[in-house]
């Protein structure tokens, strides 16, 4: 008797690690992606006051759930904001992703920012405006010099911490 129960149980026990060993996640999401252009009021753009959108919004997708913010820019507004956040995702339906940002200092509640999946792309929409992001090999090489102006010039604008 001791040895049936010991035995079902261990069936159990190896059949729950089988189901809860992480979420399957679909591979066509894994890897690095990049805006290839901007939509605010209709009005279609490739850079933003200077900074290409592609600079603006990078980031890589890991199998694991993790999502690494890119940023060329060494600036202190526009800068790589993995330091201080962690960032997640998971597909919320077919098509749709949901990332969620958590600020590790505390300071800030947890924000959700959603995806979606659409003619191989990323796409993200608010108000009057969307981004367009694709699926790239590698990130495009940028001009960090002039990257580095332009942010200062928004910076200089009254955009600070």
């Amino acid at each position: 008797m001791k040895r049936t129960v010991t035995l079902v149980l261990t069936m159990a026990f190896m059949a729950l690690s089988l189901c809860c060993c992480g979420a399957k996640r679909d591979p066509k999401y894994i890897g690095k992606w990049e805006a290839t252009s901007m939509t605010v009021n209709g009005n279609a753009m490739d850079n933003f006051v200077g900074v290409p959108i592609g600079a603006l919004f990078r980031f890589e997708i890991f199998e694991n759930g993790k999502v690494t913010w890119q940023s060329p820019v060494d600036n202190k507004i526009l800068q790589n904001a993995n330091s201080d956040k962690e960032i997640t995702w998971k597909e919320k339906e077919e098509n749709i992703l949901q990332f969620k940002v958590k600020d590790l200092t505390g300071n800030n509640a947890d924000e959700m920012m959603t995806l979606y999946y659409r003619d191989e792309m990323l796409v993200i929409e608010g108000e009057g405006s969307s981004i367009d992001i694709k699926k790239v090999e590698e990130f495009t090489e940028i001009d960090t010099d002039a990257l580095n102006s332009a942010a200062s010039v928004i910076q200089n604008f009254g955009v600070t911490q």
